[in-house]
Order: C-alpha cells, then sequence, then structure tokens
C-alpha cells in the first residue's frame, strides 16, 4: 500500500470536508483540535468562549459532516474527533492568533475540573469522579504540561488532588516525571505549595520503590510540618511519613506515624485518608506481628468501605484479614478471604491491590506445603509491579524478603529461580488462572 499517497488523498478528503463549513464551525473545529482523547459539550463551550447551547449546536453540525462523532450512550455527551482530521485541523488552530489563548482556557478549565473533584475524590462521589477523570486522563496530562511551562504555582495543589486518582488508577508512572520537574523549583513556592509537594513526592516515590526520593523529600517536609495549618494536610503529612520511615527499617516510627495520622483525620469527615490511615496501621502491626493490634482497626476500615461503598477497602480488608488468617494457621478460611480479595481487586480495577493478591496466595501455598506455587505466584506478583510501575510498599518488603528466602530454601536455588522467572513472566489474567486452577477452589477460571 502506498501509505503517503493514501495519507495525501484523507488529508486532501478532510480539508475538503472543512472548506464546506460555515466560519462558526471552522472556527469551533479547529479549537477543539485542543483536547486530547475527546471532550464534553462544557468543556467545548467553555474553551471556545460560547454558550453551551450554540456549542452543541455547532458540535452536532460538525457531526453530520463527519468531522466529529458524537456519543451520547454515556452519562453525559461526549465527543472524539479521528486523528487524522484532529492533525489537519491542528495545524489551522496554531495558525490562528488565539492559539496561546486556546490552550491557556483548556488548561484553565482541567485544573477547575480536578478542584471539583477533590472532595469527592476524599468520600462520597469517589467512583464516579474516578471514571470521569479516566476519561479526561489525556486532557489532565495537557493541562498539567500547560501549566509546567507557563504557571507551574496551581500544580502542588493539583497534585495533592490528583493523588487518589492516580492510586486508584495506577497511574503513579505518568505522575511521577511532573513531580520531578517541579521539585526543581521547590524553593520558589509558598509553604503550603511546598507542602503539597513534598508530600506527594514523598508518596508518589514511596509506591514506585524510588527510596532515595522518598526519604529525601521526608526530610524535606519533617521540617515543614509545624507551619501547616491545615488539618487535613497536616493528617496526611503524617501518613506519607509512615510510608516512608520503614524504608529505614523503622516500623516502630512509621506505627507511631500513622496511629497519629488517623487520629487526627478520624477527627474530620475525610473516609478515604482515614481509611487509609487505618490500613497503614494494620500493615505495621502485622509487619511487627501484632496481629491482635492489626485487627482492631479492621472496624474502623469495614465501616468505611460500607458507609461509602469502597470496593477496594473491602479488598484490603479481606487480604489483612487473609494474611492475619495465614498467620495464625487459618489456611481455609485465609484462602476463602483471600478469593474474595481478588475478585474485589479485579473488580475495582487497582493492580496494587491484585498485586498483594498474588503475593499473599503466595505465602498461603507456602504455608500450605506447595512451594513451586508458591514461587510461580511470587513471580508474578514481582512481574505484574514491575510491568505497571508499581514496587512493594516498604512496610512490606521485609515479610516479602522473608517469604521468597523460604520458598527458595524449600525448592533450592535453581529451581526457585526458573519458577520465579517463570511466574514474573505470566500476565496479570494467567496469573489469576494460575491461582483459580487448583482443585477444591470455589471460584470459576477468569
Amino acid at each position: 500500500m502506498d501509505l503517503p499517497q493514501r495519507q495525501r488523498t484523507l488529508r486532501a478528503t478532510v480539508e475538503w470536508s472543512v472548506g464546506l463549513l460555515d466560519d462558526g464551525e471552522r472556527s469551533l473545529l479547529e479549537t477543539v483540535a485542543v483536547f486530547t482523547d475527546g471532550w464534553t459539550i462544557e468543556a467545548a463551550a467553555h474553551v471556545a468562549g460560547l454558550e453551551e447551547d450554540r456549542a452543541l449546536e455547532l458540535l452536532e453540525a460538525l457531526a453530520r459532516h463527519s468531522l466529529i462523532q458524537l456519543d451520547s450512550t454515556g452519562p453525559g455527551p461526549r465527543c472524539a474527533m479521528l486523528e487524522t482530521v484532529r492533525a489537519f485541523v491542528a495545524e489551522r488552530l496554531a495558525a490562528r492568533p488565539d492559539a496561546a489563548e486556546v490552550r491557556r482556557r483548556h488548561a484553565e478549565y482541567y485544573r477547575a475540573l480536578a478542584e471539583q473533584a477533590d472532595r469527592p475524590l476524599r468520600g462520597a462521589g469517589q467512583s464516579e469522579w474516578t471514571e470521569r477523570l479516566d476519561a479526561e486522563a489525556g486532557n489532565l496530562a495537557a493541562a498539567v504540561h500547560w501549566y509546567l511551562a507557563y504557571e507551574p504555582t496551581p500544580l502542588p495543589h493539583l497534585f495533592r488532588i490528583l493523588w487518589p486518582f492516580w492510586y486508584l488508577r495506577d497511574r503513579y508512572a505518568e505522575a511521577r516525571p511532573w513531580i520531578d520537574e517541579l521539585l526543581s523549583a521547590a524553593q520558589s513556592l509558598d509553604p503550603q505549595a511546598r507542602v503539597e509537594l513534598e508530600w506527594t513526592a514523598t508518596t508518589t516515590a514511596a509506591e514506585v520503590g524510588d527510596d532515595a526520593t522518598a526519604l529525601a523529600s521526608r526530610q524535606r517536609l519533617e521540617p515543614l510540618l509545624d507551619e501547616v495549618q491545615d488539618p487535613f494536610l497536616h493528617g496526611i503529612c503524617l501518613l506519607a511519613m509512615a510510608w516512608a520511615s520503614p524504608i529505614t527499617g523503622d516500623f516502630q516510627g512509621a506505627r507511631r506515624e500513622a496511629l497519629a495520622s488517623l487520629e487526627e483525620l478520624r477527627g474530620q469527615e475525610e473516609p478515604f485518608f482515614t481509611a487509609t490511615a487505618a490500613f497503614t496501621v494494620g500493615g505495621t502491626e502485622t509487619a511487627l506481628g501484632h496481629f491482635d493490634g492489626a485487627q482492631q482497626h479492621l472496624a474502623v476500615m469495614r465501616e468505611l468501605a460500607d458507609r461509602f461503598g469502597y470496593t477496594w477497602l473491602t479488598a484490603s480488608i479481606r487480604l489483612l484479614l487473609g494474611t492475619l488468617a495465614i498467620g495464625q494457621g487459618r489456611l481455609d478460611q485465609a484462602r476463602e478471604l483471600l478469593d474474595e480479595a481478588l475478585d474485589l481487586s479485579l473488580a475495582s480495577r487497582i493492580i496494587r491491590n491484585v498485586t498483594l493478591c498474588l503475593s499473599t496466595f503466595a505465602q498461603l501455598e507456602l504455608a500450605g506445603g506447595d512451594p513451586e506455587r508458591a514461587a510461580l505466584l511470587a513471580g508474578a506478583a514481582e512481574g505484574l509491579g514491575r510491568r505497571t510501575g508499581i514496587s512493594t510498599w516498604p512496610m512490606q518488603r521485609q515479610g516479602e524478603a522473608q517469604l521468597a528466602a523460604q520458598i527458595r530454601l524449600a525448592l533450592g536455588d535453581d529451581r526457585f529461580g526458573q519458577v520465579f522467572a517463570a511466574g514474573s513472566r505470566l500476565s496479570q489474567q494467567e496469573a489469576v488462572a494460575a491461582i483459580r486452577d487448583r482443585p477444591g477452589n470455589r471460584t470459576q477460571p477468569c
């Protein structure tokens, strides 16, 4: 196929179609080239400086010309444009004298959208807003790049707002370069912005296993805590410190910081971070072998999971209970809990929780006398996490290292290496099938 000729033909077709438009239709078509992966009627109206009714009228005309697609099957009308069309009209937009203003309005709209998401992401409405931001991920990224280039001051607050979205959609790898770029200008920020930036840097670095950055950011964050007037921000800063402390082996310090964070956040209406703090306390208690203490904090998590419909949190509860059951020798109960945790983790689409399920199932298989399956699932957890840019949480590394050493001792170095490597190559679907392909398991293959 003569691809260049085909491209020229397509371009000529698009140019001909654009030539049929009136001035208002053509102007809006050029303007919406600023969007990435689609847009809403409201967004188009804002960026083009139009009333929504007029924007809808023009977009419907563009759809009749087959230059955009208008989808009304979702929660609200959403538009999309073929890349061939977008490439052509983006050139026309770039040549307009107001092109810079269009890009500025686009960035401001998505910053405002994120601001609207702040409270819902931390409480009720989390699922709805996570889906909405997921659909707008490309536009949000474009907005961040604009602010990095022209007006970085609002970004620390924007990053703090988006953090739950990054967690719930495993998007840390995308966010890390933005944070690193902004850190170079941290000294020019006001105190609250510095705190929010260092908080985001500490938490995201801990999530992806960048220990050096996590510790450096934690060190810069700690002396700023006395200046934090916002009770919510102070509470989550303590939580960030709790996540970083185990990197140096300070589990007792992590426990104290997590407990202090939980105490502060429970006095506020902050269900997402209260639940995260309770899970952190439970995790540090488990790492320290304080199983009774870990179980006591499950009540906080259960109440929040039930009240707000947090599927990810229910999965985390099952995971923690399953881990405790393994430690107490209740293996049948542990398997049932972990099966439920895996189902919920897959439903919530959080790869972090899926990797935790795989790792905990490996612990269960070793306890049940099957070190080969344990090695396979431990390898699957490592491979899935590595491919998605997720690292074992610092508070769990010691336990995972001990698990790997015990499996290696049971199998021998060579066999462990072979099976672990085979597990690391499994896709998520293959790893889930490996868990469920077992006699007597009540779940069905995925």
